[in-house]
Parts: C-alpha cells; structure tokens; sequence
C-alpha cells in the first residue's frame, strides 16, 4: 500500500488545505532540493529511501527551478505507529529545510511542518 504525498511552497505557510493554495512560490535549484533530500531521506532522489521493512520512500521533483515535490510512501510488513511517528519527524525536517509544506494528496490536508 502507499501514500501520496505534495510539498509546495505556499505563498502563504500556514495553509491547511491544498485547495485552498492559490499561488505557490519556487522551492529551489534542483541540485539543492536533492541535496536536502538526500539529507534526510538517502537515496529517495535517485531511487528509494529504505527504512528496513517499515517503509520505502521514492520522490520526483517538477521544475527547474522546483516548483513541487512528489512522494511516495511505501509501507512495509514492519510500519507501526513508531514507523508513523519517525517518518512524520523526518518529513517536518525536510519541510524545514526547503521552507515548505508538505500536503496529503488523499484528502488534501497538511502533514508537516505542524503550524
């Protein structure tokens, strides 16, 4: 099973809904989006980011210079709630460092970085 998940850079950052977004601001260069995706998620842009068997997590980036972020959440035969709240930490601390917000695709709600 998988998850979907957007990061955009609102113009305005404490968005809760992704419908709401109206207009969305360049996230970075590719080569500084995959830097800070290869920081806290190895791997995830040039393939996946494996947590052993709780979950994988694949990305793909729109643009140049990045305008969004797509990910993939792979859930494993190990994910729990821990996995859950371990992925969530490394998912704000991304949102962080690219000063953006990460949005559920399923119901459009946001994931991180908490408001």
């Amino acid at each position: 099973m998988s998850f979907d998940i957007i990061i955009l850079k609102p113009t305005d950052l404490s968005e809760n809904d992704l419908s709401a977004v109206e207009d969305v601001l360049d996230i970075g260069s590719p080569e500084a989006v995959i830097t800070f995706l290869e920081q806290v998620f190895p791997g995830s842009a040039h393939g996946a980011f494996l947590d052993g068997e709780r979950y994988a997590l694949e990305s793909a980036q729109a643009g140049d210079p990045v305008t969004s972020i797509h990910l993939a959440l792979r859930y494993g035969q190990a994910w729990s709630e821990a996995a859950c709240s371990d992925f969530m930490d490394l998912l704000s601390r991304l949102c962080e460092l690219l000063q953006s917000v990460a949005f559920a695709v399923s119901d459009n709600s946001r994931m991180a970085p908490p408001c």
